[in-house]
């Protein structure tokens, strides 16, 4: 009988020194930061459940939901580790970006974490393909207004036309498809940033924290694990995945700079009245080799195809890569294989 009250009380330290040191863990999860204000309640409230359903087994008189219930207090303490752990890392990692970015001067002070570091870069590249679309549609409007200028004659009854400029239009269609894939390229860089705004609204904000509480119970385990990668993954791993990409392949412009600043050349006044063919093919053919340089090609096609469209796949797919990892690491499974071939 003394030795069945002993191991009673020593389950009741237990829990008791267990859910002291989740309180104070949740203290200073609290006090870690403003994004972090919910992880404390998304411990607490574990804690409550628990206690509540400890009491009741003493007032039911069931020694066989204490010993499972036991078994949960661990799993929430091992939670509260892996939401420490998150928020060490998530400091870690601000502080290295950000001091990283001042040290080569490629940033201001407004830079405080790896999510502005990474919204900075996104917007960097929504600017250059937005300049680069305009340039593209006043060329085109341009191109339309010069090749649409003709001469119409009429001599004792007979008329005819002169379309020196017509065949201008040829340049358009290129230019339409050219147009087609810089907006797809805009669109990219408008979905990354909401991809970062959602991360920054929600991720430390309501979808860790409800990935914390779901992962204290054993019925929801592998949601909350699956939650707290996906947050994460998002938060963490996915700006720092822009801007290792980018820099990677892209270096310091100062340094290294590429030929991806060339305007896309405006048509020059075409004469309708040119009587002589020679000369209206030597301004188309100008103007097309003006339109196929290689700076010209090379700079549009690196900055669209390479830097924005490409660059954003692969970053996704290391980042879900990163997610099924980590939920594993933490317990639980997820297919990312449909999310990566949607990217």
């Amino acid at each position: 009988m003394k030795g069945k009250k002993g191991k009673q009380g020593a389950s009741v330290r237990r829990f008791v020194f267990l859910a002291l040191a989740l309180f104070s863990l949740s203290g200073l999860l609290h006090a870690a930061g403003p994004n972090l204000e919910y992880f404390w309640l998304a411990l607490l409230i574990p804690i409550a459940i628990i206690a509540i359903s400890y009491m009741a087994s003493y007032a039911f008189n069931t020694p066989s939901l204490r010993a499972i219930l036991q078994d949960e207090m661990l799993q929430i303490f091992a939670t509260g580790a892996i939401a420490l752990t998150l928020v060490g890392t998530q400091a870690v990692v601000d502080e290295y970006v950000t001091a990283t970015l001042q040290a080569s001067g490629a940033t201001g002070t407004t830079i405080t974490s790896s999510m502005d570091a990474a919204a900075a870069k996104i917007a960097e590249l929504e600017g250059k393909a937005s300049g680069i679309l305009l340039n593209m549609q006043e060329a085109t409007d341009m191109l339309g207004t010069e090749a649409s200028r003709g001469v119409y004659c009429n001599f004792m009854g007979t008329g005819f036309s002169l379309t020196n400029c017509g065949p201008l239009n040829a340049y358009r269609g290129s230019m339409t498809a050219a147009a087609f894939t810089t907006t797809v390229a805009l669109s990219d860089t408008y979905a990354q940033d909401f991809l970062l705004s959602l991360a920054r609204t929600y991720a430390f904000s309501i979808i860790i924290p409800l990935g914390l509480i779901l992962r204290c119970f054993k019925a929801s385990r592998m949601a909350g694990g699956a939650l707290i990668a996906i947050g994460f993954g998002f938060y963490t791993v996915y700006p720092v995945v822009i801007l290792a990409t980018d820099n990677l392949l892209h270096g310091n412009q100062a340094t290294a700079p590429m030929p991806q600043n060339s305007a896309i050349p405006l048509v020059g006044t075409c004469d309708p009245k040119e009587p002589k063919v020679e000369n209206a093919r030597a301004d188309f053919v100008s103007y097309g080799e003006q339109l196929t340089s290689y700076s010209l090609i090379y700079g549009i096609s690196y900055q669209m195809l390479v830097r924005i469209l490409f660059l954003s796949i692969l970053n996704l797919i290391i980042t879900l890569g990163f997610i099924r990892a980590f939920a594993r690491m933490i317990g639980s499974e997820i297919d990312v294989s449909s999310l990566a071939r949607i990217s």
